[in-house]
């Protein structure tokens, strides 16, 4: 299926004559969490297409200098966003963080919550190491986020805030228990907080990605091949036609959605959980 990297970038289309919509993007300052890969990259690489300034983190330097480069080129722009080194699953470095990064950006209107999961287990096996893990590196690393970008954008009234949840919240899935469980608790906490933080024109919406074609989903197929004794081949196999439009979705379709959602455009649309999941779930 080839490197990950290099696919989930789409590349940049000039079309003379085409009537793209303006998402007023330009000059908006944005924070993309865990984006030196995955949907964080693809995320980050389309808010910066559209104009904005970046402050993307991830725990490895030479990854997310070879993230910034990708999203530069992506843009078509000569300068790289700015990158820090932020481990999102230790809650004592959280809140420094966010201020780093809105004093590098001189501000900020848009935080994309994202995060990759903890390792799989089933529910009763779960030790309380994992839990308490799990609730750090997921609703945590949301939850303290948000708090600290808040009062900047109840200032300025307006904001955006986005985090990218599972479809494991309507429709739990085996062996991600914690994962599922954890991201669940961010969905309520960002529901409550639209409704806090709509008469500031800010919005918080999550988005519930379904089988996307990441480094994540792929070892989860492993591990699932490994239990059950099949191969990789196999299992990638069997997912792509489980899901109704016969495929693996790709990081970009997601990051579309993510996108307009943090534009002006979206200023009516908050407390929302957004599937993108090629009609997977059998919820409504």
């Amino acid at each position: 299926m080839g490197s990950l990297s290099g696919e989930i970038l789409r590349p940049k289309h000039n079309l003379k004559g085409a009537n793209n919509m303006d998402l007023k993007l330009t000059g908006k300052k944005a924070i993309v969490c865990a984006a030196s890969k995955g949907l964080g990259l693809a995320v980050a690489s389309e808010l910066y297409r559209e104009g904005c300034e970046l402050v993307i983190c991830a725990r490895n330097q030479a990854e997310l200098t070879h993230a910034a480069a990708l999203i530069a080129n992506h843009a078509g722009r000569t300068r790289a966003p700015h990158t820090l080194i932020a481990d999102l699953s230790s809650p004592g470095t959280l809140v420094d963080f966010a201020h780093k990064a809105m004093n590098l950006l001189g501000g900020i209107d848009i935080l994309v919550n994202n995060i990759g999961g903890p390792p799989p287990s089933s529910a009763e096996e779960t030790t309380l190491a994992a839990w308490q893990k799990g609730f750090e590196q997921i609703f945590l690393s949301a939850s303290l986020m948000t708090q600290a970008v808040i009062p900047t954008m109840k200032e300025q009234r307006f904001g955006r805030i986005l985090t990218i949840t599972s479809m494991s919240v309507m429709e739990p899935i085996d062996h991600l228990v914690v994962s599922t469980a954890m991201r669940a608790a961010v969905t309520t906490f960002m529901k409550t907080l639209s409704k806090e933080l709509a008469p500031y024109g800010i919005t918080a919406n999550t988005v519930m990605p379904g089988v996307i074609h990441t480094d994540r989903i792929v070892n989860l197929r492993k591990a699932k091949a490994e239990r059950e004794g099949t191969s990789l081949d196999i299992e990638m196999d069997k997912t792509a036609r489980a899901i109704p439009v016969g495929r693996l979705g790709e990081p970009q379709e997601l990051a579309d959605l993510v996108t307009f959602l943090a534009s002006p455009r979206a200023g009516y649309i908050t407390g929302a959980n957004i599937p993108v999941d090629g009609g997977m779930r059998h919820s409504w």
